[in-house]
């Protein structure tokens, strides 16, 4: 039987959290120096500069005098003014990507401006928990709930109603906070979700928002040990093989390499080793964008169990999706860049926002790239 625990440890001016799983980290969130010069996850008012016809889309004034990038929405014109958000992190030399699909994001339920549907997570499978789930709304006084799109999330299946109509409830609160909001020039409207937050948001082990946060924790468990091994390309697989992660302008590339011995048959078993692993290591190290999986001698007859072991292995809040396959054999995933990207200091490719933090003698650099 597995072992969740979460630590909490104060961190610059916010906190660390570390998701351990029978001894290992498997999550790792934080306040770092620069977060609250990032936007991802705040809504704010934005006013449209420029529109562009060729691009279809619309560059706009953001706080703190930074641009923003809205594709689509041929209706709009200069000097505009709508509430938007950003999802992703976004290269401090470019304009940062926002949507006018503003989300609002709980533990149980998401509620969302333009997509007006009820829906579910893909782990909410079975009809008559979805039944039971839709029940909670008939008898549900607000009418604010006919004007907003509602996703229950997969922690649903195992969660009491009272904790869902409560965070439901929540929600739509903040809904009517912002769209109520009768301030017009360009502002943040809700600030960006701190550390702890996040990971009460996305960790369905995280059940208490107010958890102790105990100062030397993470070394009991080893936390900055294992964080500091992610400086390292190079992932040693228990059969001999590893993995290489790079991270360039484009793309993270990925090679799965078996040992010089291995056979067809013990090569599988180092692929699925590594597609077992490879969630984690893009989650703690912060990467995401387009992902290419150079993987070793493999059959066409098993990429099926190839992109289900993957799947299987990675976290609701990773968000994989696979692309497909390339005539080289490749494996093309996508995955949101929603997180600072962990990089030792001093490697190349950190032209972008850093945030540095300090462990015992060491010291990594979390960049956006």
């Amino acid at each position: 039987m597995s072992t969740e625990i979460v630590l909490a440890e104060p961190f610059f001016k916010g906190n660390a959290l570390a998701l351990i799983k029978n001894g290992r980290i498997e999550d790792f969130i934080a306040d770092f120096r620069d977060s609250k010069n990032q936007l991802v996850g705040a809504i704010v008012v934005g006013e449209v500069d420029r529109v562009s016809r060729e691009l279809n889309s619309s560059f706009i004034k953001l706080p703190n005098e930074k641009t923003g990038f809205l594709k689509g929405n041929k209706h709009l014109k200069s000097g505009d003014r709508i509430v938007l958000q950003s999802t992703n992190f976004t290269p401090i030399d470019k304009a940062i990507v926002v949507t006018q699909n503003v989300s609002f994001k709980g533990k149980y339920v998401i509620i969302t401006s333009k997509n007006k549907r009820i829906s579910f997570s893909k782990n909410v499978k079975e009809k008559e928990t979805k039944l039971e789930l839709l029940s909670l709304l008939e008898n549900f006084v607000d009418s604010r709930i006919k004007d907003v799109g509602i996703i229950f999330r997969s922690i649903c299946i195992k969660s009491s109603p009272e904790k869902i109509l409560k965070d439901l409830k929540e929600q739509l609160r903040k809904y009517k906070d912002v769209f109520d909001n009768k301030n017009d020039s360009i502002c943040q409207l809700v600030k960006a979700p701190n550390a702890l937050q996040k990971a009460y948001i996305e960790w369905d082990k995280f059940d208490d928002p107010d958890i102790i946060k105990v100062k030397g924790c993470f070394d009991n468990f080893s936390v900055w040990e294992q964080i500091l091994a992610l400086r390292s390309e190079i992932v040693d697989l228990p059969s001999g093989g590893n993995l290489i992660i790079e991270k360039t302008q484009a793309f993270v590339a990925i090679d799965i390499n078996t040992s010089k011995k291995s056979s067809l048959n013990s090569a599988l078993n180092v692929n699925i080793e590594a597609v077992k692993e490879i969630p984690r290591q893009l989650r703690l190290r912060g990467l995401g964008g387009k992902v290419i999986i150079e993987l070793g001698p493999l059959s066409k007859k098993y990429r099926k169990k190839i992109e289900e072991t993957l799947i299987l292995n990675s976290l609701s809040s990773d968000k994989l999706r696979i692309a497909g396959w390339t005539n080289l054999g490749n494996l093309e995933l996508e995955k949101p860049r929603d997180r600072f990207c962990l990089s030792h200091e001093g490697r190349p490719n950190t032209r972008c926002f850093t945030a540095s933090f300090t462990v015992p003698s060491q010291k990594i650099v979390a960049c956006v790239t």
